[in-house]
């Protein structure tokens, strides 16, 4: 149990999981420290709010006396933590409760209704819509989000209602910790597969977290996706479908799009609600909003109270964010980072009209690199110029033969030409020797690289 003015240590606080748990602890009256490899925007808001944070792992901030903070009575620690890590090990040894951050978010849920949102894509822009909706109609939620939301001013909040969302990650089997009262899942993609050793074992893995979900509770799904279509018979709690195919319980049709807006038609069991507008754009999206309607309509919100709150949410951080219009080059920020959320956004830039389209990519881990290659070069087909760039690693170590080279390769046996590889920091030069007014340039991947988004719109606002 997480009791007030415990201390509680967060090895690799700087994620934005583990920093979205520990501001929560910190509202909660509980001292926080934590440490990760180098400081960060997120780092320096921790510590701006009173989170103790010190640059490099070490044994010393578990205690030690040239520690000011003490001992903890707890630590918690992120997936990318092994037990190489010398905190990690001077918390065990020393008989300091170690928690993974999937099991204490699951402690930090108890006493709510849970609604946990899981899926190979769309967790995050899913998980700030149902918080978005629960906020705007004044059930005073509180989430743990995938990234920071500008409406909460961060990526977690903290409410007196009885409803929790978050993000189940599913990448280290983590979300299996978790009993929800509502699980979504908007799709099952092959992911993961440094962890997991199959497809079948990731489909186990998203079966079982459906039937974690309490005896009262829903599974509430995207029914146009077959690998989850393949476990529902197995699942034994309600389950309740969405999608753009008619055999859903909640469907859409006459979908339209544009830039920055969607807008489409809501049916619930064929019958007609009323039309939907979102402040996003692609088809991804109106299957996340259609997630979010079906769970707020389960739960009793009336569609036009739906409908209302959802169109005043504005997005995510880097979930196709656009960073800047200058001289008409228009030029956006996305997370994608697996081939399936790539050609989706890639997909939604057709919403900007005839421009041509520089992508820039950063693989992220060198597992994903190694197994998805192939769909990773198909997944930038109709690109108009592509710039790939250096493996971010996450916490994995290199595996010998797997670099960018790979999907460069793959891309060439495509198309042959307009693809190049340029270390990361020699791309922005690149950028400006090449980018035209009209162009748009969308720079991809879970790692570091979005500092390139900001360093190009610097430099292009310097011109």
């Amino acid at each position: 149990m997480i009791l007030k003015n415990q201390h509680i240590h967060f090895i690799g606080i700087g994620g934005i999981g583990m920093s979205g748990i520990a501001w929560l602890c910190l509202k909660q009256g509980c001292k926080v420290t934590g440490s990760d490899v180098k400081p960060t925007r997120i780092t320096q808001r921790l510590e701006k709010e009173g989170v103790g944070v010190y640059i490099g792992h070490k044994k010393e901030n578990l205690g030690e006396p040239s520690c000011p903070a003490g001992r903890p009575d707890l630590v918690v620690y992120s997936s990318a933590i092994t037990f190489q890590n010398p905190e990690l090990r001077t918390a065990v040894y020393s008989g300091i409760p170690t928690w993974r951050r999937g099991e204490f978010l699951s402690e930090l849920m108890k006493g709510k209704t849970g609604i946990a949102v899981s899926g190979s894509h769309g967790k995050t822009t899913t998980s700030s819509l149902i918080t978005t909706l629960l906020y705007e109609l004044g059930y005073e939620p509180s989430g743990m989000l995938g990234a920071i939301v500008d409406k909460f001013n961060g990526s977690a909040l903290l409410g007196k209602g009885k409803y929790f969302v978050t993000e189940a990650d599913e990448s280290d089997g983590s979300f299996l910790s978790l009993s929800p009262a509502y699980a979504v899942i908007t799709n099952i993609d092959a992911e993961h597969l440094d962890f997991y050793s199959d497809m079948d074992q990731i489909m186990q893995a998203y079966l079982e977290f459906a039937n974690n979900v309490s005896a009262n509770g829903a599974l509430i799904c995207c029914g146009d996706d077959e690998n989850i279509r393949k476990i529902i018979p197995n699942v034994k709690r309600k389950v309740l479908t969405y999608g753009f195919h008619p055999s859903n319980i909640l469907g859409a049709d006459k979908a339209k799009f544009n830039a920055a807006r969607s807008e489409f038609i809501c049916s619930y069991k064929t019958r007609r609600l009323g039309k939907v507008k979102l402040n996003l754009s692609g088809e991804h999206n109106i299957l996340n909003a259609m997630a979010t309607i079906l769970l707020g309509l389960d739960i009793g919100i009336k569609f036009d109270d739906i409908k209302n709150a959802i169109e005043k949410y504005r997005g995510a951080e880097r979930r196709f964010q656009i960073k800047a219009d200058i001289d008409d080059i228009l030029i956006i920020d996305d997370y994608a980072h697996h081939p399936t959320e790539i050609k989706a956004t890639l997909k939604a830039c057709l919403c900007f009209g005839k421009r041509k389209v520089i992508a820039v990519f950063q693989p992220h881990r060198y597992t994903r690199t190694k197994f998805l290659k192939k769909e990773f070069a198909r997944s930038f087909a109709d690109v108009d110029f592509l710039i790939l760039t250096d493996i971010y690693p996450a916490s994995e170590q290199p595996i010998y033969g797997v670099t960018t080279k790979n999907i460069y390769d793959e891309i060439i046996k495509l198309r042959k030409k307009n693809v190049t590889y340029l270390p990361k920091e020699d791309i922005c030069r690149h950028l400006l020797k090449i980018v035209r007014s009209g162009d748009l340039v969308i720079i991809m991947g879970a790692g570091d690289i979005n500092r390139l988004a900001d360093e190009l719109v610097e430099k292009l606002k310097s011109l």
